[in-house]
């Protein structure tokens, strides 16, 4: 699978699990036009650049490699509160990326 399609499948699973971040506020936060992230989102752009997608992964609070290289899937599950409060904050992108290295390591 094409970087273009997984930053396209990612892009709206990870600004909603950033306080569901518009792509208006993620496209000012980042420095390009809302536009830009509803072409990454439609996989209409061949090459975002590594810049570019490091910014975005900083602000959604994620790595780069998740962003770009992992395909999240967006799933409906049950979980304890306090879990979904902290996916919820500002440091939700850390605890979902150490949950996926839990879920593919564990001890």
């Amino acid at each position: 699978m094409a970087a273009i399609d997984v930053i396209s499948a990612n892009l709206p699973i990870l600004r909603e699990l950033h306080d569901r971040i518009g792509q208006l506020e993620l496209a000012d936060r980042v420095g390009v036009s809302r536009r830009t992230i509803a072409r990454l989102e439609n996989a209409d752009v061949t090459d975002p650049g590594v810049d570019l997608m490091r910014r975005i992964a900083g602000e959604l609070g994620v790595t780069l490699s998740l962003a770009t290289e992992t395909k999240l899937r967006a799933v409906t599950i049950a979980l304890p509160e306090d879990v979904c409060e902290r996916l919820a904050s500002a440091d939700g992108g850390e605890t979902l990326e150490a949950m996926v290295r839990a879920a593919r390591h564990p001890t």
